[in-house]
């Protein structure tokens, strides 16, 4: 017998299965392909076509000419032209969809995220949680949990940053093209603005750490990087308005 129709809740879910997976396992023998399929009762095969149904639409394949699968449904487009337009709005509906079916993360992967202080925060806990949580993943999975800047893979050492900063805007909160995979040490110079990418994806140190007889780290994790190409992800590729935005209000 065909199975129904996929529902609203398990495209949402399927959505955000999508942005916690590197791109390179979205097949149907993946573990955790496997045991979502099983519990959503559809099969392996049925989930892998519909994340990269998702795929399909995401210009970082287009750029590298990934082709779709051609029978796309108007949910799935419907789903990324929403989140496209309202990030947020999506990430918290897909985070509530993927927990709604009992769906949990690898201890590897589902470290609390860190979340600004303040009243409007504290007003709004849990959906802030649920918009950091989902940014987190997404940025770190589609980055491959590799350090954009430096190539560090070491996953206790990585944050996922913004690029336009928390706290400067609403609407980018949740959104993985504002945002890189960063090892602690560049996301604090890129937070601080001592490090901003150019337009060729390249790294562009400031003038305020250039200095003679740097420490071998402040050598080897700012100086020699300059002008260097930054790992671009295998997905969400980093918004050039998000970019143009860090390198004239926060890089000096």
């Amino acid at each position: 017998m065909k199975n129904p129709n996929w529902t609203r809740e398990q495209a949402l879910a399927c959505f955000n299965l999508y942005c916690r997976i590197p791109f390179g396992k979205l097949h149907s023998r993946n573990p955790e392909i496997v045991e979502f399929a099983k519990i959503i009762d559809r099969t392996p095969s049925a989930v892998a076509m519909k994340l990269v149904n998702f795929a399909s639409f995401d210009p970082a394949h287009k750029k590298r000419n990934v082709k779709g699968l051609a029978n796309t449904s108007n949910l799935d487009r419907a789903i990324w032209e929403e989140f496209e337009a309202a990030p947020n709005r999506i990430a918290m509906q897909s985070e509530e969809a993927f927990s709604g079916f009992g769906l949990s993360l690898p201890d590897s992967i589902a470290q609390e995220p860190k979340l600004p202080s303040g009243p409007t925060e504290r007003q709004l806990t849990r959906p802030m949680r649920l918009v950091q949580s989902f940014f987190r993943r997404s940025v770190l999975a589609s980055y491959g949990y590799k350090c954009s800047f430096c190539g560090l893979e070491v996953r206790s050492l990585l944050n996922a940053s913004h690029i336009i900063p928390w706290n400067a805007s609403v609407d980018r909160r949740a959104d993985p093209r504002n945002g890189f995979c960063l090892c602690v040490f560049h996301d604090r110079a890129f937070d601080r603005g001592l490090v901003a990418v150019d337009v060729e994806s390249r790294l562009q140190i400031s003038k305020r750490v250039k200095k003679t007889n740097p420490v071998p780290l402040h050598r080897v994790g700012l100086l020699e990087l300059e002008g260097q190409r930054i790992n671009l992800p295998g997905r969400f590729l980093p918004d050039e308005e998000c970019l143009e935005y860090h390198r004239t209000s926060v890089f000096a």
